[in-house]
């Protein structure tokens, strides 16, 4: 991949917001208890793999996990770059550390 199209990949991943709450709450019918539940069950999700060894985890699977778990969550730039890892491999490791800090940030986590 170019420069350029790495460039405007980087740019596509930043204009799409950290945390869409809406899909969260349509996730779990507008209801605020569950979502909160949802939310820091995906927290602990995200606490795990960021002090796990990646060198021992099987990152196929993990990403595969986290992706679904994201789109759950309303998650959307985390979802986006743990599908592109799937393709992409270990070079998205600091984009998506990036993109969890940035998410536990605007959802207040």
């Amino acid at each position: 991949m170019g420069r350029t199209a790495a460039k405007n990949s980087t740019s596509t991943e930043r204009s799409r917001p950290a945390f869409e709450r809406d899909i969260l709450l349509r996730q779990v019918m507008d209801d605020l208890n569950l979502a909160e539940e949802v939310l820091g069950l995906f927290i602990r999700q995200l606490e795990n793999l960021e002090s796990a060894d990646w060198s021992g985890l099987e990152l196929p699977h993990e990403m595969h996990k986290l992706k679904g778990a994201a789109a759950t969550v309303g998650a959307v730039q985390i979802e986006v770059l743990a599908a592109k890892w799937r393709k992409q491999g270990a070079k998205l490791e600091a984009k998506l550390k990036a993109a969890v800090q940035e998410f536990r940030a605007a959802a207040g986590k």
